[in-house]
């Protein structure tokens, strides 16, 4: 049975969403939303208007593998939308995506990214070791 996904590119000021579903194996850039006081019970929202049966977010750790201010920042996030959805939570290490989001862009024509395409390429890098 097919499950649909939601991908997270979590900022301090925006938050990426993508989403994709099991059975297609492609992730869509879908929304940006604003970082604020909201957020949590924005994403609860759209997991339930979406029908979302897990949450994919991008997991910023260090060349090294290592965490960073950024990587407590994220898990502490993470800590929050578990309370906040009662989904089960996927950390994708964004580092994979890297390379690839250098690729896309250049395919694409595109000088910078949008966090929407950054959840979609954190949740297709997801897909693509299932």
């Amino acid at each position: 049975m097919s499950e649909k996904l939601l991908g997270i590119d979590y900022g301090e000021k925006k938050v990426g969403l993508a989403i994709a579903d099991t059975e297609t194996k492609i992730a869509s850039p879908f929304k940006i939303l604003n970082n604020d006081k909201n957020i949590l019970a924005k994403i609860s929202e759209i997991c339930q208007e979406e029908e979302i049966s897990k949450i994919v977010i991008g997991l910023p750790l260090t060349l090294k593998s290592s965490t960073s201010k950024q990587t407590k920042i994220v898990f502490s996030f993470i800590e929050k939308l578990k309370k906040a959805t009662y989904l089960p939570i996927i950390e994708q290490d964004e580092r994979l995506s890297s390379s690839y989001a250098k690729s896309l862009l250049k395919e694409m024509k595109v000088k910078h990214m949008d966090d929407d395409v950054a959840a979609m390429i954190i949740l297709q890098s997801y897909l693509d070791e299932q």
